[in-house]
């Protein structure tokens, strides 16, 4: 709401209530520090006061030449709701009155992000509004101290706007605005949201999380503080809400060109305020089933040790492949899960705190019979291609491979398996398998397509001589000791060629290496032009598991495609809802890409926790995954 002059002060701050983050140590988030939900039958006079009146003598009209008069009767709370009521009544020399509340002197804060939920009035002469003013007017008079108006909107509320008015005391002051629209639908037609998110030196302004408008501390300034860039923006604030009729705004200022259906309601849902505030995420391990271990199919029980060293444990959740199992809310924790069938599952165990923050553990079990071996891509690799060495098959230790070590020591791609799996810098980057050792094997489902002759370049890298290997098809060797060329360093890559002669079907490859330390990059299947085996020809395009999965704060997208493509990857949340759009209609090469999604919407905003949608979209191929994003 624009004021031409100075409204007085406000003191007073805020109390800590909850937070939504997580890592650690400790981190700074948006945290709820305030806010009124408008859960009783009156107004919390705690948080608000009335005005009353129509600004007379000091500022008649508002200092809008608005016609209404604000009375605490059009001010009421009921149903969750915060009302606001519009009427055509004549009272206190207007022919209409309103209602106008603000937190001046009870509650009022130095940055961080506002958020109202509401449905709008709307029609000719209405002008809703969410907006601060400064609690002590440390720069001087309006608006040399400033004014951030969060959302205002008038008449046919098809356009909501945000501004900022800072500059010289009245008239010398100036203002920088922006505006939003739904493409043609009412904001008053449903509720949304609306958002400022105020930090030292940016103002960000938002509608259901799409931000519309950003303004830095380079595009104000104020006349009582030239040398202090951050002025006036740098002192706290208190809130207001009201519904003006008529005024400069509108562009109607005669009680004749009033339209609006009255009476008209501005229903407000909440009022919340956030800061950045420290917080421990709370700890949780699995007490039982211990990780790694065999338990019976059928009803798998949990027993789960949660504390949380600066607040409370609100809650543990339980996952499986980004699917929510179940909560727990009160100690000691733990959670049946029932009917389970015979496989291995990894199962994510979230300890959620009083401020929202959260930590979390992993389980790796095997129930029953276990899994077998699966194919890392859903499906057979088809020859002839390219097979990456770091796409081996899913079964994990003792299944898919055998590693003399349990973790990853390359610290890449595929982090809770053995394998270990680095950086590539060959001419095709990607990830190379690295720290080979005689006593390990990994294995790869292959479909061979006709019985015949073929070739498999593999390229290698050893920074030794004497490094070789073999490679098994269904327990078979077929390639017969393969040596590994000496090429001088780890990431120094040739190529030996084997010749292999296969049956027609799919079957597993194992590689077996008869010497420690090389690097292997990947697999490249020719058939013998000589033989009725087909040409070489990629695979087909295929969209593969993110990784890590789940994740915080990002992961990795990787897909292939056969041929070059128009591609794009989409990111939705679990309503279909678009998040973010990481490729759009983007030209690729064929081969292997990859994408990282950093857990932030279009509007470049944290997402919040939860389960996701990666959608690749190649040509006429189409394929979506779930990734689950655990704060």
């Amino acid at each position: 709401m624009n004021r031409p002059r100075p409204i007085p002060a406000l003191a007073t701050g805020l109390a800590l209530l909850l937070c939504l983050t997580f890592t650690l140590p400790a981190l700074a988030a948006w945290t709820m520090v305030w806010s009124d939900e408008f859960s009783g039958a009156t107004l919390n006079t705690a948080n608000w006061s009335y005005a009353v009146g129509n600004g007379c003598p000091d500022l008649c009209g508002w200092g809008n030449n608005e016609l209404e008069y604000y009375r605490s009767q059009n001010v009421t709370v009921s149903d969750g709701y915060l009302v606001i009521t519009t009427k055509a009544e004549n009272y206190g020399g207007a022919n209409f009155t309103s209602g106008r509340i603000h937190s001046r002197g009870k509650q009022s804060f130095l940055y961080g992000r506002v958020e109202m939920r509401a449905k709008l009035p709307t029609g000719g002469g209405m002008w809703p509004a969410f907006w601060m003013m400064p609690q002590d007017d440390v720069y001087g008079g309006w608006a040399s101290s400033g004014e951030l108006d969060i959302m205002e909107s008038s008449n046919g509320t098809t356009t909501v706007g945000g501004a900022l008015h800072y500059g010289g005391t009245y008239p010398s002051n100036t203002s920088t605005s922006g505006s939003y629209s739904l493409g043609g639908d009412n904001f008053a037609d449903q509720f949304h949201i609306y958002a400022v998110e105020w930090e030292e030196g940016e103002i960000r302004w938002y509608v259901d999380d799409a931000l519309f408008m950003t303004r830095t501390s380079s595009q104000w300034w104020s006349a009582g503080a030239p040398s202090n860039p951050e002025a006036p923006f740098d002192q706290e604030f208190y809130l207001l809400l009201n519904t003006a009729v008529g005024g400069w705004y509108t562009g109607c200022t005669d009680a004749s060109c009033v339209t609006a259906d009255l009476p008209q309601q501005y229903l407000v849902d909440y009022v919340r305020v956030y800061e950045d505030i420290d917080n421990f995420p709370p700890e949780v391990t699995v007490i039982s089933p211990a990780a790694g271990s065999t338990v019976p199919a059928g009803n798998v029980v949990f027993e789960i040790q949660a504390s949380d060293s600066d607040g409370t444990v609100m809650g543990v959740e339980f996952y499986h492949d980004g699917t929510y199992l179940g909560v727990d809310t009160s100690y000691p924790y733990g959670f049946v899960w029932t009917d389970v069938a015979d496989g291995c599952y990894q199962v994510t165990v979230v300890a959620t705190d009083n401020r929202g923050t959260t930590g979390q553990t992993t389980v790796d079990l095997t129930v029953g019979l276990g899994c077998g071996q699966l194919p890392y891509a859903d499906q057979a690799f088809a020859l002839p291609g390219r097979l990456e060495a770091e796409d081996f098959d899913l079964g994990g230790e003792g299944v898919a491979l055998h590693d003399l070590d349990a973790t990853n020591q390359g610290g890449e791609y595929r982090l809770d398996e053995g394998v270990d799996i680095e950086a590539c810098s060959d001419a095709d980057g990607g990830y190379n398998v690295g720290w080979i050792r005689t006593g390990e094997w990994v294995e790869y489902t292959v479909d061979v397509p006709t019985a015949g002759r073929y070739f498999v370049d593999v390229r290698v890298a050893a920074q030794d001589a004497d490094k070789s290997f073999q490679l098994l098809f269904n327990g078979e060797d077929k390639s017969g000791v393969l040596t590994v060329p000496h090429t001088g360093a780890w990431q120094t890559w040739d190529q030996v060629t084997g010749e292999l002669n296969l049956e027609a079907g799919v079957q597993t490859m194992r590689l077996v290496p008869l010497a420690d330390d090389f690097n292997l990059n990947y697999f490249e299947f020719r058939a013998d032009p000589l033989s009725d085996a087909p040409p070489a020809q990629a695979a087909g395009s295929r969209l593969l598991p993110c990784y890590p999965n789940p994740f915080n704060p990002s992961t990795t997208v990787a897909f292939e495609v056969a041929e070059p493509q128009t591609v794009s990857l989409t990111i939705f949340d679990m309503s279909g809802r678009l998040v973010r759009r990481l490729l759009t209609d983007e030209d690729s090469l064929p081969g292997r890409h990859e994408v990282v999604w950093n857990g932030r919407d279009e509007a470049g905003r944290s997402v919040a926790t939860g389960t996701y949608l990666y959608r690749l979209q190649a040509g006429d191929f189409s394929q979506s995954r779930r990734m689950v994003l655990l704060k």
